[in-house]
């Protein structure tokens, strides 16, 4: 079963506060499936990569089409490719940091690479809402600034300050408590959350006052933010649940809390991948609303 991996948490007593142990010499040098042993696990890697497969080719499809279709050529789908990017760079890079060992071959390089592709996909959702509401609200002004020159390099800024955040907080994180983690992880969630809201809820306002907007389209906008949303909150929730549990776990070493500990992960696992995939299909599948 997933107890297994109890003895891998138990053993982190041994590592202080920060949960990293400072002994390289015993990282192993091949690639490993961490779930492979019993049926349940299998299936649940099965499960994983069947996701992240569906994410990568969706994520993949969706920056082609925006490539190669000259009608996408706009600020909107110039943002949605970005966001397609840091969402095919988030789930591979996910999954094999959560379903192998390659976390314990190349530890610096693997968690610089993967906060800077998250930092990169927090950023550029944020960033998708502010241009859909620009566009919206604000037609004339976006037509004249907002250029799809302009997007890309926002986009590139966006990257650049990224892989920088990504390796100021891989020195912080290897430095600092849980409760470190925990303050940013309920900062970036109410953060992005409030921007999201707060621009669709102008946005829809705006569009209530336009006859050329059929309450189709704004219940289609409401569904996808309402969907999207839900699965960033869903997942941010868990992540900080995990943290919690952890401070928990190193101050009082209870079996009982292992257990948690072990089924929230696995809850994080799949909808960080849930989370990374799902947007071209949200996109897709909301066409027919």
């Amino acid at each position: 079963m997933f107890f297994q991996h109890y003895n891998s948490l138990a053993a982190t007593k041994s590592m202080g506060d920060n949960g990293f142990e400072n002994n390289s010499s015993s990282k192993s040098v091949t690639l490993l499936l961490k779930f492979s042993e019993t049926n349940l696990e299998i299936t649940f890697t099965c499960v994983i990569f069947t996701i992240t497969f569906f994410g990568a080719i969706g994520n993949l499809a969706a920056i082609g089409k925006i490539i190669y279709d000259p009608k996408n050529h706009t600020p909107t789908f110039a943002v949605i490719g970005q966001l397609a990017l840091a969402d095919f760079l988030s789930v591979t890079t996910t999954t094999f940091i959560r379903m192998t060992n390659i976390w314990e071959i190349w530890f610096h390089i693997i968690f610089i690479s993967n906060t800077s592709i998250l930092s990169s996909y927090y950023y550029h959702v944020c960033f998708l809402s502010v241009v859909r509401y620009l566009i919206t609200v604000h037609p004339l002004q976006s037509r004249q600034y907002l250029t799809v020159t302009a997007v890309c390099l926002c986009s590139l800024t966006i990257w650049i300050s990224s892989g920088v955040v990504g390796t100021c907080f891989t020195i912080f994180r290897t430095s600092n408590t849980f409760l470190g983690r925990i303050i940013i992880d309920v900062v970036l969630l109410l953060t992005v959350l409030f921007i999201m809201i707060l621009l669709h809820v102008k946005k829809i306002r705006s569009l209530q006052n336009s006859l050329s907007v059929t309450e189709q389209s704004q219940r289609r906008m409401n569904s996808v933010v309402t969907v999207i949303i839900s699965i960033f909150a869903i997942l941010q929730i868990i992540i900080i649940s995990n943290e919690i549990l952890l401070i928990i776990y190193f101050q009082l070493f209870s079996d009982e809390i292992v257990i948690y500990i072990i089924y929230i992960s696995f809850c994080r696992m799949f909808f960080e991948c849930l989370n990374f995939s799902c947007n071209p299909y949200i996109l897709f599948f909301s066409q027919f609303i």
